[in-house]
């Protein structure tokens, strides 16, 4: 794992700083603070960028079937890890989302939505779109090896989490635990594949 700490050092960092926001400020306002920044390139930019945590990474999963399975494997196993406990959690813990929670408690604060994206009410914590998105870059980590690109991903996976508290999807607590689900589940996947030396683990739809 040591050779990853282009992404570890700064995830933890990410870690750190939003859980301290988290505890130092309230609730609501922390998610107006940090959703306030809207711009019309953001609108259209994180309208679209978040579909990262829906559809992308099994996108990504299918066209690397072309190059090696292990790899589709990796990518796809930690989908399916990950989404499972970020569902199972939703419906434990049935947290309302901004839309419910500002309806609710200040019914005058009136969040800024983006044209084109409704506006869910239930299942808050956590994030799955932002535990799908670290499952996503932390595989690709685990796949390359160069440090640039191992910060990158980190960068690209923390937008997707923005994305859902620019959109007033989640609020950060859920963006917190989503990316911390996305990390250890594929980090178990990971660990598990890793374990397990089949000899189709080398081979692709295009090398059989």
């Amino acid at each position: 794992m040591k050779k990853y700490w282009a992404f570890w050092i700064p995830y933890i960092v990410f870690l750190l700083v939003l859980g301290g926001l988290i505890m130092c400020n309230e609730k609501a306002e922390l998610h107006l603070w940090l959703s306030s920044a809207h711009t019309a390139v953001g609108d259209v930019f994180f309208k679209y960028y978040t579909m990262v945590g829906e559809w992308v990474p099994f996108a990504v999963a299918g066209g690397l079937l072309l190059y090696r399975y292990r790899a589709a494997l990796l990518v796809l196993g930690a989908q399916l890890a990950t989404g499972l406990v970020a569902q199972v959690l939703k419906h434990v813990f049935d947290m309302p989302r901004p839309k419910r929670f500002f309806a609710d408690c200040c019914p005058e604060v009136q969040l800024q939505v983006v044209e084109g994206v409704r506006l869910h009410a239930s299942h808050s914590f956590p994030s799955g779109h932002t535990a799908s998105a670290f499952a996503l870059f932390l595989a690709l980590v685990f796949l390359t090896d160069r440090r640039e690109l191992h910060f990158l991903y980190l960068v690209l996976a923390v937008l997707v989490g923005y994305s859902r508290i620019y959109l007033s999807q989640h609020f950060a607590t859920d963006v917190w635990a989503g990316s911390l689900i996305g990390v250890v589940m594929t980090t178990f996947v990971y660990w598990l594949i890793d374990r397990w030396h089949p000899a189709w683990y080398g081979k692709s739809l295009l090398r059989r």
